[in-house]
C-alpha cells in the first residue's frame, strides 16, 4: 500500500514539475521581447527559439503550451491524495474551475502577438506583469477546483436526514372495484416524487379498524367516504353516532343522493334521546326478540356491562352474575305478562325500582325463573340482609340512572323493526349518544346495538354495513364473532377509535385483542405508544439502504449496505399529519394485490362532498306537528310507564295469592 502510494506521489510531482515547464516555456515564447529589452538574451538563444518556432508548428501559437500546462495541473490537483470535507459543496469546485479556466485560458488573448493594446497602455513589463498575474491566479483556481473533485463526498450521507426516501415504498396505483369495495383516492411519494394512489378496500367483509387521535381525519377523510360508498351501492345500514348527528347526517344526504340504487321500500330511521322530534321510537325488548329466557339474560349483561364496564371480563363472579340474574328475572316477568305488553326497558327500569320484597315472591312461583331467583330468596331466609341489600343496590343504581321522560318515549315505542338487512324492509338506521351523557345513553343503546347484531347475522339477506363510531365508548357483546363469521352473510364491519389504550381499558385486554386482530383491514393515522408500535410491525419492513463514511487524514473509506427496517417506524407515525394514514388492506381471491400496505395522505373530493351536503339538518321524525304537544306526549308517556308498572305489581301479586289459595299480604 505505501509502494503505491510513493509511486503515485511521483506521477503526481511529474504532472505538477510539467506544468511549471510548460508554462514557462510558454511565458518565454510569448514575451521574449520583454527578455530581450531586458538584456536577458543572447544570439543563441533567439538562434534557437527560431528554430524551434520552425521547426515545431505547434508553438507558433500560444495555445498548446497553456493547454498542456492546464492539463498537467488538473490531473495533478485530481490525483492528489486529499482530505474528504462534509462541507465542501459541488457547486463550489465547479466555480473554482470555472474561474480558473475563464482566467487562465482568456488571458492567452492578451500575449503581445494576439493584441497590442496591453504592451500600448501598460508597457512591456506592465503587460507581462499583469499578465503573469492573471496566468498564475487562474492556474492556482484551477488547482483549488481539481483537488476540490477528490475531496467531495459524492453521496448523499446528511441529505434524507430523517431517513424519509428509504421508507417510501411502491403502493397500489390501480383502482380495483367491486360492488361491494370502497376505493378511497390518495397521494404519495415514491423515488422523489408525488404519485397517485388508492386504497382498494375490496373486501369490506373482513371488517375495517380506524384507528388515530383526536383530529387525525379519520371521520372526514375515511368514514364519511365509507358511509357515502356503500350507501351508494345499495348497502343496509347500522351507523352508531357517537357526536350525533355528524355521521347520521352524511347518511341521510347520501341517501337523497343515490335514492335510486336503493330499493324503493327503503326507509331511514334515527334514534336520538336527546331530542324526540329528531328521532323515531322502537323498543329493543319487543317480545318477538326475547324468544327464551337465555335472550332475556343476554339484554340484561348488555345493559349491565355499560353501565358498570368494569364488570367486563369478571362474569362468573358472585358480585356481577346477581345482579344481572336480577335484571334478567324482571324482563323475563315482563316478557311473559299478557304476551310482553310491558316488555320495554322503561318498564323494566321502574320494576327494579319497586321494593324487592314485593317483587320476589312474583319471582319464586315461576318454574321458569325458580333457579335464577333462589339465590336471592335464600338471603332473605336466611336472614343475610346485608348481602342481600347490596345485591339489590348493584342491580338498581346502574339502571335508575337511565330514568327520563325522553328516554322511555323513545324505548316504549315501536315505530319498525331491528332488522335492518331484511329483504323485505331494508333500512338505515342510525343511533345517536351524546358525548356528555355516553355512559348513561350508551347502556340504553347497547339493547340497540346488541339486538341489531344479532339479527343481522342471517343467511339470505341484503349486505349490511355496521359503522362503529369510537367503540370504546359503548361495549358489543360478540363484536369479534360478528367479524368473524359475518363475512358469509355479507356484513361489513367499520369500527373506529383513537387510541388501542382506550379499547384495552373499556373491553380488557383480551376481547380488546380479538377485536383489533379480526379486523383484516387497519387504518392508523397519528397515534403514539403502543397503537404506533403494534402499526409499526403491521406494515412490516422493507429493504433500506444504508451508508457510512470514514474520514481519515490519510484515506477515506465509503461503504453501502441493505437491511430491513420498518417502512413506518413508531416515531413516524406519531408526527402524522392530519389525512395521513399508514395501513394495510385485505384483497381477494378474485382481486389480488400484493401492494396492501400503504403510507400516503387521503384525497377528499371536498367539492363533491359540500355540494352532497344539501340537508344541513335531519327532518323531524315525529309523527306530531307541534313541539308543544309532542312535549306533553312525552311526560304523559313517562307517567302511564310508571303507572304500568305498578298495575303488573299489584295485578301479579293478587295472581300469585290466588293461585296458593291466599289473600295478598303485605311483606
Amino acid at each position: 500500500m505505501r509502494d503505491d502510494r510513493k509511486d503515485q506521489a511521483k506521477i503526481n510531482e511529474i504532472a505538477l514539475w510539467a506544468s511549471i515547464i510548460f508554462l514557462l516555456t510558454h511565458f518565454f515564447l510569448e514575451w521574449h521581447g520583454l527578455f530581450k529589452s531586458l538584456g536577458w538574451s543572447n544570439p543563441f538563444v533567439d538562434n534557437l527559439i527560431r528554430k524551434l518556432l520552425a521547426g515545431f508548428g505547434l508553438l507558433a501559437s500560444p495555445w498548446p503550451l497553456k493547454l498542456l500546462a492546464a492539463g498537467a495541473i488538473v490531473t495533478f490537483g485530481i490525483s492528489s491524495r486529499g482530505v474528504k470535507s462534509v462541507t465542501l459543496k459541488p457547486r463550489i469546485v465547479i466555480t473554482d474551475l470555472a474561474v480558473g479556466a475563464f482566467l487562465f485560458l482568456g488571458s492567452t488573448f492578451l500575449v503581445p502577438d494576439s493584441t497590442g493594446w496591453l504592451v500600448a497602455k501598460a508597457g512591456m513589463a506592465g503587460g507581462s506583469l499583469f499578465y503573469l498575474t492573471l496566468t498564475v491566479v487562474g492556474l492556482l483556481y484551477l488547482l483549488k477546483g481539481s483537488q476540490g473533485i477528490n475531496r467531495l463526498i459524492l453521496t448523499r450521507i446528511g441529505k434524507d436526514t430523517f431517513n424519509k426516501e428509504n421508507e417510501t415504498f411502491p403502493q397500489e396505483e390501480r383502482l380495483l372495484t367491486n360492488p361491494h369495495s370502497v376505493n378511497i383516492s390518495t397521494e404519495f411519494e415514491y423515488q422523489g416524487r408525488m404519485r397517485r394512489g388508492w386504497i382498494n378496500i375490496v373486501n369490506t367483509f373482513r371488517g375495517i379498524l380506524i384507528v388515530g387521535s383526536a383530529g387525525s381525519g379519520k371521520t372526514y377523510s375515511l368514514i364519511n367516504a365509507i358511509i357515502r360508498q356503500q350507501i351508494e351501492k345499495g348497502f343496509s345500514m347500522y351507523i352508531y353516532d357517537f357526536k350525533f348527528s355528524d355521521l347520521s347526517l352524511v347518511a341521510f344526504n347520501a341517501l337523497m343522493r343515490y335514492r335510486k340504487n336503493q330499493p324503493k321500500n327503503l326507509k331511514f330511521y334515527c334514534i336520538n334521546f336527546d331530542d324526540p322530534v329528531k328521532s323515531h321510537r322502537c323498543n329493543p325488548l319487543h317480545p318477538v326478540y326475547l324468544d327464551s329466557i337465555e335472550d332475556a339474560y343476554e339484554s340484561a349483561k348488555m345493559v349491565m356491562m355499560n353501565l358498570n364496564k368494569k364488570w367486563i371480563g369478571k362474569e362468573g363472579e358472585f358480585f356481577v352474575d346477581t345482579p344481572i340474574a336480577y335484571v334478567t328475572c324482571m324482563i323475563w316477568l315482563l316478557r311473559t305478562y299478557k304476551d310482553g305488553i310491558f316488555c320495554t326497558l322503561p318498564h323494566v327500569i321502574e320494576l327494579l325500582t319497586i321494593d324487592y320484597r314485593k317483587v320476589f315472591p312474583l319471582m319464586v312461583n315461576r318454574p321458569d325463573l325458580e333457579s335464577r331467583a333462589a339465590i336471592f330468596v335464600s338471603a332473605l331466609e336466611g336472614g343475610a340482609m346485608d348481602q342481600l341489600e347490596g345485591q339489590m343496590a348493584s342491580a338498581r343504581s346502574g339502571p335508575a340512572k337511565l330514568s327520563s321522560p325522553n328516554l322511555y318515549w323513545t324505548m316504549s315505542g315501536n315505530g319498525f323493526m331491528l332488522d335492518i338487512n331484511n329483504p323485505d324492509e331494508p333500512k338505515i338506521v342510525c343511533v345517536g349518544n351524546n358525548s356528555k351523557k355516553k355512559k348513561i345513553y350508551g347502556a340504553a343503546l347497547s339493547l340497540y346495538n346488541g339486538r341489531i347484531l344479532n339479527l343481522i347475522n342471517q343467511k339470505g339477506k341484503r349486505p349490511c354495513g355496521v359503522i362503529i363510531d369510537e367503540i370504546p365508548t359503548m361495549f358489543f357483546e360478540g363484536i369479534g364473532d360478528l367479524i368473524n363469521t359475518g363475512r358469509s352473510n355479507k356484513i361489513s364491519v367499520t369500527l373506529a377509535m383513537q387510541d388501542y389504550s382506550q379499547l384495552d381499558a373499556e373491553y380488557g385486554k383480551e376481547q380488546a385483542e380479538v377485536i383489533k386482530n379480526s379486523c383484516g383491514t387497519v387504518i392508523c393515522g397519528q397515534a403514539s405508544g403502543a397503537t404506533a408500535e403494534a402499526m409499526q410491525n403491521r406494515l412490516g419492513k422493507n429493504v433500506q439502504r444504508k451508508e457510512n463514511i470514514n474520514i481519515q487524514s490519510e484515506d477515506t473509506t465509503h461503504g453501502i449496505s441493505t437491511e430491513l427496517n420498518f417502512i413506518a417506524p413508531a416515531a413516524k407515525i406519531s408526527q402524522l399529519s392530519q389525512g395521513e394514514f399508514v395501513g394495510v388492506v385485505a384483497d381477494t381471491v378474485e382481486q389480488p394485490s400484493e401492494l396492501k400496505a400503504f403510507r400516503a395522505k387521503v384525497l377528499v373530493d371536498e367539492a363533491d362532498f359540500n355540494d352532497e351536503q344539501k340537508y344541513k339538518e335531519l327532518p323531524n321524525f315525529s309523527i306530531f306537528a307541534q313541539e308543544e304537544d309532542l312535549k306533553q306526549m312525552v311526560q304523559n308517556n313517562y307517567l302511564q310507564i310508571k303507572a304500568d308498572t305498578k298495575a303488573f305489581v299489584d295485578d301479579e301479586t293478587a295472581r300469585v295469592a290466588n293461585e296458593l289459595g291466599l289473600s295478598p299480604k303485605k311483606p
